[in-house]
């Protein structure tokens, strides 16, 4: 099968910037149309492409990882395009790659335990600000607000949308590094509970409760926050951006225990990365960065929160703060490239290269969105 023909005629039919690719035996094709070129793509060896026909998003991934499929020039446009490979009219020869391609190349099993890289709390202060270290979109009014800043006012909507007295409970559910913890106990006297299935971040907070002298407004506890939410009742729950952990086929049973889990006429504060249309994260992403996670629609969250006997009070599409927000960690991440290789290698700075960029251009292009959403339970 001569697999170079077959994505050249894959590439025939996208019509977009100029781009080209090259191959192991020294070949070369453009495509689209342009003074220049925004990427070329470089192929190592044919098995690199039969990993792309057999094994999609997760076969470009790995091959990106290991560099048998460079990308020169712009990273993002080639994203970009990827995103377009749904629409390709597939011939008989297409079709016959494929298979060949599925039966050279295994399958990756379904139970393969995804890879986890135990990363230290040392990589993260590498692409967050310090000074909240919040692993989720900031909130910008301008788009010029530095990241800490940003941060910080994501902060103080939380905040404004539980508004609740000095002396409220809180609950925090997925607490990252303890930015909303933090904030709340110093700026609005509340009382936080945090649960976290991560040891690295347990043992972060309880070192900045104690420097900060908050011992008496907050704790943070190792707890399954979907499995083990406790038989207490608080003023106001948050989660921000942890509720994709949930899981899709759980999220009804997970709305009902927090409906328990909060007084009457409380609120619950959700701040997540979803979409609008049901689908699942793709296979390369599962295994290497989210693992176990799912994105929820837009309606199939609302569906669990009312069906559980929340009121929405509020939902706000706030994407556009996702695009800056990745645009402040990407720049992070490049600035301390030699610092990741050397940490750990060049296969997981190009992992995380990847993801970051590929996340960026989902929100660009509405593929993934973030909400902000306000629920009440009724008095």
């Amino acid at each position: 099968m001569n697999y170079i023909r077959v994505l050249d005629e894959i590439f025939k039919q996208f019509n977009g910037p100029k781009f080209s690719t090259k191959f192991w035996d020294g070949s070369e094709y453009c495509y689209g149309s342009g003074s220049s070129k925004t990427f070329t793509l470089v192929f190592e060896d044919e098995r690199t492409v039969q990993r792309l026909l057999a094994q999609g998003s997760l076969g470009f991934g790995e091959v990106y990882m290991e560099g048998k499929l460079r990308v020169e020039g712009d990273l993002e446009a080639y994203l970009k395009l990827r995103h377009q490979f749904k629409h390709v009219r597939r011939s008989l020869r297409l079709i016959f790659a494929t298979f060949l391609s599925s039966r050279s190349i295994p399958r990756d099993r379904k139970d393969q335990i995804a890879q986890h890289y135990d990363l230290g709390n040392d990589f993260f202060q590498m692409i967050l600000d310090h000074e909240t270290m919040s692993y989720s979109a900031g909130r910008y009014e301008t788009g010029a607000e530095s990241l800490a800043v940003a941060q910080q006012r994501k902060f103080a909507l939380v905040g404004q949308w539980l508004n609740l007295p000095a002396g409220a409970s809180i609950l925090d559910l997925g607490f990252g590094w303890g930015g909303f913890a933090q904030y709340a106990a110093k700026n609005m006297q509340w009382h936080v509970t945090g649960y976290t299935l991560s040891n690295a971040q347990l043992e972060y907070c309880q070192k900045l409760v104690k420097t900060s002298g908050l011992e008496k407004l907050v704790s943070f506890e190792y707890r399954d926050m979907v499995e083990d939410l406790p038989s207490t009742q608080f003023d106001g729950i948050v989660m921000i951006e942890s509720i994709e952990h949930v899981g899709q086929k759980r999220l009804p049973h997970f709305f009902e225990q927090l409906h328990k889990t909060l007084k009457p006429g409380a609120p619950l504060v959700l701040q997540l990365t979803g979409r609008y249309k049901p689908r699942p994260v793709d296979r390369w992403t599962l295994k290497y960065v989210f693992p176990g996670g799912y994105l929820p629609a837009k309606e199939e969250l609302l569906i669990a929160a009312t069906g559980a006997g929340f009121s929405v009070e509020e939902f706000r599409d706030d994407t556009t703060d996702y695009v800056v927000t990745m645009t402040e960690w990407i720049k992070n991440l490049e600035s301390n490239r030699e610092n990741i290789e050397r940490r750990f290698d060049q296969s997981f700075y190009r992992l995380w290269d990847l993801w970051m960029h590929g996340a960026k251009v989902a929100f660009e292009i509405n593929s993934m969105n973030l909400f902000r959403v306000r629920l009440k339970r009724p008095s």
